[in-house]
């Protein structure tokens, strides 16, 4: 410790103090460093008290006590946690209190540490308890530093005395309404999980100490319950304490970025970063679960045991008899007792129930009013491992994609709950029956079953099959079942790749599917696993793909159409239908040309309204050249001219952009680059070439806000992109400006690149996927790469998932149709693997 006398030795011994603190992190942290800091700051405030007296800051310390309270009146500080005190004094004075405030604090701010204080005497915190439970609270947690004892103790006893016996039951009710808050809508753990204050954490923790304070006693919790939260509790600190060290700033969630790091710092052994972020988040996970059972427990059965039904139980439980507690559960809704829970936590290796009935049990907890919560309780206390370990051994994997919230276990009973939900508003008592209920509860409790490594689907499906096999499920039930897992990626895959007018790979995803009973079933599936997924998944756009793939494939397989695609015919009904339309509009002649020009896949793709909308957009556009090039000298008129219109779409926040312009090398990049710099989000684009030299191309995107967009937004677009096209805007300056400037997004996680190329579902076009790191201009990056290789895009589905883009483009070889020479192929990979990654 430090050798300075006078006022500075405690400022000095807390710097010294916290820094060999700290230093001691450099690789794995003290499991005590909580109480070590807290106990350093205890010695500031009894050194400094001191030397408040000796410089004359204050008299003496007879009228004052210094209290921690908060997380310090715990006894347990993570590194940027918030400091908070209570000055407790009967002193007058109000220049000595504030002299004494800066003397004890200011050194502390000046340390950078976070401090929160009151001074007040024992009637004032006493009544103001009464009305502020934050005060309550703090008092519950209260802790004597330094000063007069004999002020803490007198405060203690009348907060007891006066406090709690007023307002003790109305505290803990109004937490526990708070905190049935936490959760809504998945009450269960996350895998990016607020540590201070979300679902089983620190806020848990505390819930349970202070009902424990305000009634006198743990009840229903036993010495085993008591050690587990000592355990949890100091875990949860341990891991919070190392996320802030990570972060070197006060973080509370746990981001999965940070995962391995704070795996780490907490003495986490493995082989690999993702074993011990895997590790620590499983053990983290089991440590939330039970520190909020204990809290539901300890609340039910002591504040409102009177008004609240239990299901009871005592003694051994076998699994048949656990079973038939969470049917009775997902039908009542009622709670298990503490005693019911701890049984059921720990059934006997005894088997009394065959595999069949026990997934017939299932079946029926799942379909019942309750079924949700009973079967995330089934999960949380281990019953599924008694009969289902190959579900047990997937449930608790840590997904590293960036776009799942939930570990697979959640993920699937909520995929359950949701084609619940799906089945029940929009299916039933249609061709679907109660036994096709049944078969979705299985297909989406086993859908991602084979979780952990390549193929997951496949795997999934075998393991599926092999546990089914032990049942006497009819053969066809099985095979259904089987079905939905291993198909269970299709739609959604098909969605968000395919041309919708590209009948052929319409007709090969139906012919997988076979049948419109599986195709409901799987689209009740696909819809509940991109829901239970997350927001970064499921939006109202990627709805609306699923939703247009499904009613085009219901319209093949209703119709028996699966053998035969006639887009010959449809073409002829879509000319004859904007003929008609167009009559009042324009000279016959004129539609004649117009509807020549059109490519087939044009005509295939969109509505006839829609096409003449486009055709009177397309005459404004040449009237305009017509003029410009009278207006400019030769060879420069018409260069960059555009027009864009937009339809928006309020009720699904979608904005349809039509863009026409005469065809040309590096129009469609342009475009996008252009929207890019203007802060657009693209979802798709379609790109069409007529024969007649006019380019259409059509761009769905994310509606800019109100709030922000300027009113002459698309006149600012189109002024943009003439100015792109004519030389007077560089876009790779300026998005290379955007994505470094100062209110760019970042983002911590990185994403691997990975292209494919596809030349078999598509009979026209090549496909090519590329997933890789988001971030702005990505599209312009590679439809600049695409043209440079003398590649045309006709298609462009953008998927943004939280820090990746999964981006699907539908090319041809120039005048050549497919590209099929492996040497092109290799050096287009290549090429747009440098573009994607050059920037980032």
């Amino acid at each position: 410790m430090s050798n300075l006398s006078g006022s500075e030795a405690s400022i000095e011994n807390l710097r010294a103090g916290r820094d060999a603190l700290l230093a001691a992190c450099s690789k794995s942290m003290p499991q005590d460093f909580s109480q070590r800091m807290a106990l350093l700051v205890d010695c500031y405030f009894n050194a400094r008290l001191a030397e408040a007296v000796v410089s004359g800051v204050l008299p003496d310390c007879t009228g004052l006590s210094v209290l921690a309270v908060g997380g310090y009146g715990r006894g347990k500080l993570s590194p940027f946690s918030d400091l908070d005190v209570l000055v407790l004094t009967d002193l007058s004075k109000a220049d000595v209190l504030e002299n004494l405030a800066a003397f004890l604090f200011h050194p502390l701010w000046d340390l950078k540490f976070e401090v929160g204080h009151g001074v007040r005497s024992v009637p004032q915190n006493v009544e103001l308890a009464k009305s502020d439970f934050k005060v309550l609270a703090s008092l519950l947690d209260l802790r004597f530093i330094s000063g007069n004892e004999e002020l803490f103790k007198t405060l203690s006893g009348e907060f007891t005395q006066k406090v709690l016996t007023v307002a003790g039951d109305s505290f803990c009710r109004t937490l526990w309404e708070n905190r049935k808050a936490v959760g809504v809508g998945m009450d269960s753990v996350v895998l990016e999980p607020d540590l201070k204050n979300g679902w089983g954490t620190l806020r848990d923790v505390q819930f349970v100490h202070w009902c424990a304070g305000v009634k006198g006693d743990y009840f229903p919790l036993n010495s085993d319950d008591l050690a587990d939260l000592r355990r949890d509790e100091a875990l949860l600190i341990r891991v919070r304490s190392a996320l802030h060290l990570t972060a070197r700033r006060k973080q509370d969630r746990l981001d999965i970025e940070r995962l391995a790091d704070v795996a780490s710092l907490c003495g986490v052994k493995g082989y690999s970063p993702a074993k011990r972020g895997n590790d620590l988040l499983n053990e983290l996970h089991a440590a939330m679960i039970r520190v909020r059972s204990m809290g539901d427990a300890l609340y039910r059965e002591s504040f409102i045991k009177d008004s609240q039904q239990f299901i009871k139980w005592s003694g051994p439980i076998s699994l048949k008899s656990a079973l038939n507690l969470f049917e009775i559960k997902s039908r009542n809704g009622n709670p298990l007792t503490r005693e019911a829970r701890r049984a059921v936590a720990n059934i006997n290796s005894e088997i009394d129930i065959c595999l069949g009935d026990a997934l017939n049990l299932l079946i029926k907890i799942l379909e019942a009013p309750y079924g949700w919560r009973s079967s995330l309780e089934m999960l949380d206390s281990g019953v599924f491992n008694s009969f289902l370990p190959e579900f047990s051994k997937v449930a608790a994997l840590i997904p590293y994609d960036g776009y799942h919230r939930y570990p697979p276990g959640r993920h699937s009973l909520l995929t359950v709950h949701k084609c619940c939900d799906i089945y029940k508003d929009e299916f039933e008592g249609e061709t679907l029956t109660p036994a096709n209920l049944d078969i979705l509860m299985l297909g989406a409790f086993f859908h991602d079953i084979g979780k952990g490594g390549r193929d997951h689907h496949k795997c999934g499906a075998e393991i599926t099959a092999e546990i089914l096999s032990r049942t006497t499920f009819p053969s066809e039930f099985k095979d259904d079942v089987v079905f939905l897992v291993r198909e269970h990626l299709l739609l959604v895959k098909g969605a968000r790749r395919i041309d919708l007018s590209d009948g052929d790979s319409l007709l090969e995803i139906a012919h997988k599917v076979g049948t419109t009973r599986r195709l409901k079933l799987l689209f009740i599936l696909s819809m509940a696993d991109s829901m239970a997924t997350g927001p970064r998944v499921w939006n109202s756009w990627s709805e609306s793909l699923l939703r247009e793939l499904y009613s085009g494939l219901e319209h093949i397989l209703a119709e028996a159409f699966v053998h035969e695609f006639d887009n010959d015919q449809k073409i002829v009904e879509t000319r004859a239908r904007v003929k008609i339309l167009s009559s009042e509009l324009m000279e016959g002649s004129l539609v004649d040309s117009m509807l020549d020009a059109m490519p087939d896949r044009y005509l295939l793709s969109l509505e006839p309204e829609e096409i003449v909308c486009h055709m009177e957009q397309v005459i404004d556009f040449n009237a305009a050249y017509e003029k410009d090039l009278i207006r400019k000298p030769s060879g420069k008129g018409g260069k960059g001219l555009n027009i864009v219109r937009s339809v928006e779409n309020i009720a699904d926040g979608r904005t349809i952009i039509v863009i026409t312009a005469r065809d040309q090398d590096f129009l469609f990049a342009a475009q996008a680059g252009v929207l890019a710099l203007h802060s657009i989000n693209i979802l798709s684009a379609d790109i069409f070439s007529w024969s007649d030299g006019t380019a259409v191309n059509i761009f769905t995107v994310e509606s800019p806000s109100a709030e922000s967009a300027p009113t002459d937004l698309w006149a600012r677009v189109e002024r943009s992109i003439m100015y792109a096209m004519t030389g007077r805007l560089s876009l790779d300056y300026r998005l290379h400006k955007k994505r470094n400037s100062f209110f760019a997004k970042t983002n911590s996680q990185k994403v691997p690149t990975q292209i494919s190329v596809d030349n078999d579902s598509s009979e026209l076009c090549t496909i090519i996927e590329v997933r890789t790191q988001d971030r702005s201009g990505i599209l312009y990056d590679m439809a600049v790469t695409f043209s440079r290789m003398n590649v045309d895009l006709r298609m462009a589905r953008i998927s943004t998932t939280g820090s990746s883009v999964f981006d699907v483009f539908h090319v041809e070889n120039a005048g050549w149709g497919k590209i099929e020479d492996s040497e092109h192929v290799k050096e287009l990979v290549v090429a747009l693997e440098y573009a994607v990654s050059s920037a980032q």
